[in-house]
């Protein structure tokens, strides 16, 4: 059953629709709808018509790609307060990726039929939408050059650090609650030598491993493999 949100309220606290005027914020939550999706649910496939632009509420998205030969790439993971789905929105082209639910999430959409139209008429949303899309590019560019220019530990080390800026605090350290499988696809590495990583890690109590998750004990030993470089 689907939870009930205040959409102006979490229109208001989003940080790109924050700060808008009222009268946008009143249009947006009149064009929003909201949706229900169950952990492992496809939310949009590659190749896809990008019809609409979807909002986090709650729960996490996984934004990914899969090679012919059966490989998987992680672009990135949507959390609440985040968007995702706006490429195609705003060039009306298929999708570029697929994003699946990797948790219970609450999603709003706004249709690129009602939100295209109201970006041209009012700049401060379109600014904002184009500090999103800088965003993401930057996050890609720096993936490539990790996965060209840095080891495998360095790499590790630098992508376990942005998981836990982007999870929730936990009492027992900083918990990334993802598979190592989805790491190694982050990374660009399988799972056989991500998880040989973590093992060494967890040997020198730098990480602690848990079933589709990783504790990081000691930030300041990742920040310095991190910061050193391949």
């Amino acid at each position: 059953m689907a939870q009930a949100f205040d959409k102006r309220a979490v229109l208001r606290d989003h940080p790109l629709f924050a700060g808008l005027a009222t009268h946008v914020i009143d249009r947006l939550a009149a064009y929003a709808h909201t949706r229900s999706i169950s952990a492992g649910t496809t939310i949009f496939a590659k190749g896809d018509p990008g019809t609409s632009l979807f909002a986090v509420c709650s729960g996490t998205v996984k934004i990914s790609n899969h090679s012919p030969d059966g490989k998987d790439a992680v672009f990135n993971l949507i959390n609440v307060g985040e968007i995702f789905g706006e490429i195609a929105l705003l060039d009306g082209q298929p999708r570029t990726a697929e994003a699946l639910a990797l948790s219970d999430c609450e999603l709003m959409t706004i249709d690129r039929r009602d939100f295209v139209p109201l970006v041209k008429s009012e700049p401060e949303l379109a600014l904002k939408l184009i500090e999103v899309l800088c965003g993401r590019l930057r996050r890609t560019s720096e993936q490539v050059e990790d996965v060209i220019f840095l080891d495998l530990p360095t790499r590790l080390a630098k992508t376990l650090l942005w998981l836990a800026q982007r999870s929730k605090p936990s009492a027992q350290g900083s918990k990334v609650t993802i598979t190592q499988r989805e790491i190694g696809q982050i990374i660009g590495m399988s799972r056989e030598s991500t998880n040989k990583q973590l093992r060494m890690w967890e040997e020198n109590k730098w990480v602690r491993l848990e079933r589709g998750g990783v504790i990081l004990l000691d930030l300041p030993a990742l920040e310095e493999i991190a910061a050193e470089g391949g």
